[in-house]
């Protein structure tokens, strides 16, 4: 994965479902630049982007997509370690709560 060196502070959750399309939009959001904080149940969907390459645009953390106060904490995180989430791509549906979550996002 080749990626360039970002200052933006902008940061997009993907909830991560184990498909191909969930990685190729993080590989997008990653090449573009912006920040990405990844989450989802599975831990094996987020370890192949926990990478020296892009350890200043990626964070991960395992959670519950379908409990809203899991995703609660998670962009509240993820706010404070990569930058405000702007947006949230949840290619499976996995979110429970996609109202609740989209009034967290900046």
């Amino acid at each position: 994965m080749t990626t360039t060196e970002t200052t933006a502070t902008d940061t997009v959750l993907v909830v991560m479902d184990g498909s191909s399309r969930a990685r190729a939009i993080v590989h997008q959001i990653v090449r573009s630049g912006h920040n990405v904080a990844l989450t989802g149940p599975s831990p094996r969907d987020l370890v192949p982007f926990v990478d020296a390459a892009v350890r200043h645009q990626v964070w991960a953390v395992v959670s519950d997509p379908s409990d809203p106060e899991q995703i609660a904490a998670v962009i509240e995180r993820a706010s404070d370690v990569v930058g405000s989430v702007i947006m949230i791509v949840d290619p499976g549906g996995l979110l429970s709560d996609v109202h609740s979550a989209d009034r967290q996002v900046a």
